[in-house]
């Protein structure tokens, strides 16, 4: 089972992360069912087609997990689609490749080893630190997974995961490699290094007007502004229909039956099984005749639990008795959950036939979830229909608003009738804005030609949050080109930056040449006016030292002994960060026969990483992908 929990930094991980953290954007069911033409799809792997519309949700997924990453305090419309869009299509490409050669090696894994590992996950324990049935269906529910769905795509995970272990398990060290690595991976190295800031020499540069004219002429499209709109609007939420909402004692009394009904479907049964595989040791008579050896066991009055340990093939429910625990529907293969909701309590099934063999099921317990009175629940069933109740008068709306905004020039009539204000965005680009501007439906339907270039109203919008908009164009900002005396400040101020960077790379280039000539850090230091930071026995993980610093400093030869090696690294803001090493020091290897195993096996894994990723560099070569 550990090597399932590792599976949490693999690809399972990546799918619990969408389904448990990651605010998801699903889209409408139709958008499943219509027939999609090659105009609908993205791109195509090996002959399978992957539609726009998955990019389209995988790009949204990613837009929110990289603004909840962030804390949720970045407004998820500044990571543009066009941003997103090349790491979203390589990692869709990926995922196919991936599961193209999951069909062609043949690869399985059990559902029994699913369903364990899914009961040892933390996400679907109680307070007690138990598996909870419960818990599992409410998680799944709120992220929009049926038990069904979770359990396949956990199953394509666990068995992508298969993959990537085969694969890299033919990876291998030997101690001398493993001394190596340890060697390296511990070293440290001593260092000397200081800053030549940009800073320094922003006031001695000098900008003509010959300097901003030439780069501006040479860098136009870089001032172009983005095409820009605000869309005027009448929104609707179902609230807005609740106070003319009248709710019935019949409609409660009906209301409260379809609860009890619903509560009665949600049942949960405790079962045990004996199964009996099918498989490359066993046919399908053989298997029938074992399993027919384990029934007459049982009528013989043999314990079941104990006729399971010695038959069953469910190695891991064997140990327990055959016991699976509680499910409800939707969890068990069809034919193996049909005969489980037909058993009496404390009976045994027949013999079932499902897709992985034969079984026999005893049904050893029925949990019933709790029925609240009528009175105690009238109040809010009452709430629920009065928003149920509201949402369709407001469906019952969209004709009329879709007829208004169809004879309309304006939004006028519809705010008239009924009683809401017209409103206004502040302006937004095609990457969209904040408010109702950040949804793709509104972004869309805004920069679309009927209201932009017609100035039509537009049809009702159903947003994710149950409301409705009728749209307008507000204001049109269309792309241009700025002039020099829009945008000569900015120019300016990019002149100088760039003069001073090129001040600072010379400075550093000239301390660099007199360093190797042999000079001192100190008559540098007074030279330059350089603050010089002595730093010993620095690793891989030091923290004190700047990263791009700490990264430089690893790629740098070794010196000989009694000299120096020395550098530079550029940082992202234009300062030039002197190195020189004076030391190297490698890791100690000293470890027990035991460690030696252990990491061993630590750095095999390292390299089968690598193997991997050189395999899925061949599936990818040898693939035949279009972009459409």
């Amino acid at each position: 089972m550990q090597e399932f929990r590792n599976l949490l930094k693999g690809w399972v991980g990546k799918l619990l992360l969408v389904i448990f953290i990651v605010p998801f954007a699903f889209v409408g069911i139709e958008g499943i069912l219509l027939n999609t033409g090659k105009g609908d799809i993205a791109l195509t792997v090996n002959g399978k087609d992957i539609p726009k519309a998955e990019v389209d949700r995988a790009i949204s997924a990613q837009r929110d997990a990289l603004a909840q990453r962030m804390g949720g305090q970045i407004d998820p419309s500044l990571f543009s689609d066009d941003m997103l869009r090349p790491r979203v299509i390589e990692t869709l490409i990926q995922k196919e490749l991936m599961t193209q050669a999951i069909v062609d090696e043949g690869l399985y894994v059990a559902p029994e080893t699913i369903k364990d590992y899914v009961r040892s996950m933390d996400q679907f324990k109680d307070e007690k630190g138990e598996f909870s049935q419960e818990k599992l269906e409410t998680v799944l529910a709120r992220a929009g997974y049926s038990p069904a769905r979770f359990f396949d795509e956990l199953s394509t995970g666990m068995v992508a995961e298969q993959l990537q272990q085969g694969i890299g398990s033919s990876a291998f060290v030997t101690t001398e490699e493993l001394k190596t690595l340890v060697q390296l991976d511990r070293q440290t190295r001593d260092l000397s290094h200081a800053t030549v800031k940009v800073e320094k020499f922003q006031g001695q540069v000098d900008v003509t007007d010959a300097d901003v004219s030439s780069y501006f002429d040479s860098n136009r499209q870089q001032y172009r502004t983005q095409e820009k709109v605000s869309v005027q609007y009448v929104q609707f939420k179902p609230e807005d229909f609740s106070r003319d909402v009248q709710v019935s004692e019949e409609d409660l009394a009906a209301e409260y039956e379809h609860y009890v009904a619903t509560s009665s479907e949600q049942e949960r049964r405790r079962s045990s099984h004996i199964l009996v595989e099918i498989n490359d040791d066993r046919d399908e008579e053989e298997a029938k005749a074992r399993i027919a050896e384990a029934r007459a066991k049982l009528e013989a009055g043999e314990d079941f639990a104990a006729v399971a340990k010695t038959y069953s093939d469910d190695t891991a429910s064997a140990e327990q008795g055959g016991d699976l625990d509680f499910a409800a529907r939707g969890v068990y293969d069809a034919a193996f959950e049909t005969a489980l909701f037909a058993l009496e309590e404390g009976k045994v099934s027949d013999i079932v036939r499902s897709e992985f063999g034969f079984h026999l099921i005893k049904l050893t317990g029925i949990e019933k979830p709790a029925v609240a009175s009528f009175d105690a629940k009238k109040d809010e069933l009452k709430q629920t229909l009065v928003q149920s109740k509201a949402s369709e008068k407001l469906n019952e709306a969209i004709d009329e608003l879709n007829r208004l905004a169809y004879e309309s020039g304006d939004l006028a009539a519809i705010s008239e009738q009924f009683g809401k204000k017209v409103e206004e965005t502040p302006l937004f680009t095609r990457q969209g804005g904040s408010g109702i501007a950040a949804d793709k439906k509104v972004i869309d339907t805004a920069f679309s030609d009927a209201i932009l270039k017609d100035g039509a109203n537009s049809e009702a919008i159903e947003l994710a949050d149950g409301s409705v908009l009728v749209v307008r164009i507000g204001k049109h900002e269309p792309a241009r080109d700025q002039t020099l005396d829009e945008v000569k400040d900015q120019v300016v101020a990019t002149l100088k930056q760039q003069k001073a960077r090129d001040k600072a790379v010379a400075t550093a280039d000239e301390v660099l040449a007199r360093l190797q000539k042999g000079e001192s850090l100190e008559a540098l230091g007074d030279a330059f006016g350089l603050v010089w930071s002595n730093v010993v026995d620095v690793n891989r993980q030091n923290a004190e030292v700047p990263r791009p610093v700490v990264t430089k400093l690893f790629e740098m030869p070794r010196p000989a002994e009694g000299s120096r090696v020395v550098d530079k690294s550029g940082q992202p803001n234009g300062d030039q960060e002197i190195l020189v090493l004076t030391g190297v020091k490698d890791g100690e290897f000293k470890f027990s026969d035991d460690e030696i195993v252990q990491n061993s096996l630590a750095g095999a894994a390292r390299f089968g990483q690598v193997e991997f990723e050189n395999y899925m560099g061949i599936l990818k070569q040898g693939a035949e992908i279009v972009q459409h």
